[in-house]
C-alpha cells in the first residue's frame, strides 16, 4: 500500500510517499537505512546493504529505507523488493543556517548547495522522518548507514540481548572524538525506542559538539542508562588480531565489529571514501566494497 506523508521537522515541512509492504508486531525491531542515490554506484552500495540485511537477519524485523530526495529514476528499483518499507522524501533536507537567501546564493556560487555538503544533517532528517512513520509502540529502532553490511546470522539477536533494564542501546562502534566517554555511532545502533520517546530524544545534530545521533547516547547516560558497544577494529587494533588469518575479513580495510566470540558480525565501509564520487582516500574503494558483498557475503 502506498500513501503520502507530510511531517514538520526542525522548522521545515517534508512530504513524500510511503510504500509499506511489511508490518510486524511492535516487538520486532525497525531497521532504518537513510539513503541518497545520485548515481549508479550509490545504488549498488544501497543494494548490497539491503540484500545482506535480508540474508543475515532471519529474526522478525521491519526494514525501512528512507530515500532523501534522490533523482526519482534512481529510486524506482526499491519498490520491486516485496518486503521492504520504502519512504521517498521529495524535499531536500536543508539545515536552518542554510535557508536564508544569502546562504543559498553563497552555496550555489560554490556549487555546494546540496545535501552532499551537509550529509550529517540530511541523515538526521531521514531518521526523524522514519520515527514519525513507524508504529509508535515499536520496542526497538536501529539507525543504519547505507554503507554497512551485517555478515553473520545472529548479529541482531546479539545486540538485542545486550539491552537490559540498565542498558538502553547497543551498537557496533563507540567513538570518542566529540564526547570523552564515547558515543554510539549512528552508523549502527539498536535503541530502546520506548525509552527514546519517554526522554523526548531525537537524532538531530548539534555541531560541532554533537553529530547526528550522538545526543541519544549522552541523554541515555544522563538518565542513568548504560550503553553497549562491540569491539571494533577502527579504534581497537587488538581486535583485528582476533580475526583468523584465513578469514575473508582479515585484510578487508573497513570497520569490523566483533561479537563476544570474536567473530566479525558487521561491516562499515567507513571513513575515507566519498560514496557519490568514489574518490579514494584510504580503505577499500566503493567498487571493491560491492564486489566483496557480491562475491563473498551474497554468494550462494
Amino acid at each position: 500500500m502506498t500513501t503520502t506523508f507530510q511531517v514538520d521537522i526542525d522548522g521545515r515541512q517534508y512530504t513524500g510517499t510511503l510504500a509499506q509492504k511489511r508490518t510486524e508486531a511492535p516487538a520486532a525491531p525497525r531497521l532504518v537505512v537513510v539513503a541518497y542515490q545520485p548515481n549508479k554506484l550509490t545504488q549498488e552500495v544501497l543494494r548490497v546493504c539491503i540484500e545482506t540485511i535480508q540474508k543475515y537477519t532471519p529474526e522478525t524485523h521491519e526494514l525501512w529505507i528512507v530515500d532523501n530526495n534522490s533523482p526519482i529514476e534512481h529510486t524506482e528499483w526499491l519498490l520491486r523488493y516485496p518486503a521492504l518499507n520504502v519512504v521517498l522524501n521529495r524535499v531536500e533536507p536543508i539545515p536552518p543556517e542554510q535557508r536564508s537567501w544569502h546562504a543559498k546564493l553563497r552555496g550555489q556560487l560554490r556549487n555546494r548547495y546540496h545535501q552532499r555538503a551537509w550529509g550529517s544533517y540530511a541523515n538526521a532528517i531521514g531518521l526523524e522522518i522514519a520515527i514519525r512513520l513507524i508504529d509508535p509502540q515499536t520496542q526497538f529502532v536501529m539507525p543504519l548507514h547505507m554503507d554497512t553490511m551485517p555478515c553473520q546470522v545472529g548479529w541482531l539477536t546479539f545486540l538485542r540481548t545486550k539491552i537490559t533494564e540498565q542498558v538502553a542501546a547497543a551498537g557496533v562502534r563507540l567513538d570518542h572524538a566529540r564526547v570523552k566517554d564515547g558515543v554510539l555511532h549512528v552508523l549502527g545502533y539498536l535503541v530502546d525506542f520506548q525509552r527514546f520517546r519517554q526522554l523526548k530524544l531525537d537524532f538531530l545534530p548539534d555541531l560541532p559538539r554533537l553529530d547526528v545521533g550522538d545526543r541519544v547516547t549522552v541523554a541515555l547516560r544522563q538518565a542513568g542508562y548504560g550503553v553497549f558497544a562491540c569491539r571494533n577494529t577502527l579504534h581497537d587494533p587488538a581486535a583485528e588480531a582476533l580475526i583468523a588469518e584465513d578469514s575473508p575479513f582479515k585484510q578487508l580495510l573497513v570497520d569490523r565489529a566483533l561479537n563476544d566470540q570474536d567473530r566479525v558480525i558487521f561491516l562499515h565501509q567507513g571513513r575515507g571514501v566519498r560514496k557519490s564520487t568514489d574518490s579514494q582516500v584510504k580503505g577499500v574503494t566503493t567498487e571493491e566494497w560491492v564486489q566483496f558483498a557480491d562475491n563473498i557475503l551474497l554468494a550462494p
